[in-house]
């Protein structure tokens, strides 16, 4: 099962729309637990990365990201500034 992070940002939908045209099954994570049985992780990046980080973070979804692509190998698709959530800061 794929994930797509629900962090109150990004285009969810587009993502949605496109997974479901090819038959990939997923689901819109937004908490912990979803990205800790996904088998592969799909973060969909619009807006400022301050605000993307805050949200990641209220929401308990950064040491588990960070966990499972960094340490754990999953497959990881960072969507434009999805890409940089895996950072620790950006110029964007």
């Amino acid at each position: 099962m794929f994930a797509v992070i629900d962090y109150d940002m990004g285009n969810l939908k587009s993502i949605a729309n496109a997974l479901k045209a090819l038959g990939v099954p997923f689901e819109l994570a937004g908490e912990p637990q979803a990205l800790r049985r996904a088998a592969a992780i799909i973060l969909p990046g619009v807006g400022a990365f301050g605000d993307g980080m805050k949200n990641l973070s209220r929401r308990g979804l950064l040491e588990p990201l960070a966990t499972r692509v960094l340490n754990d190998g999953v497959p990881y698709l960072g969507i434009c500034l999805g890409m940089q959530f895996l950072a620790e800061t950006s110029t964007e």
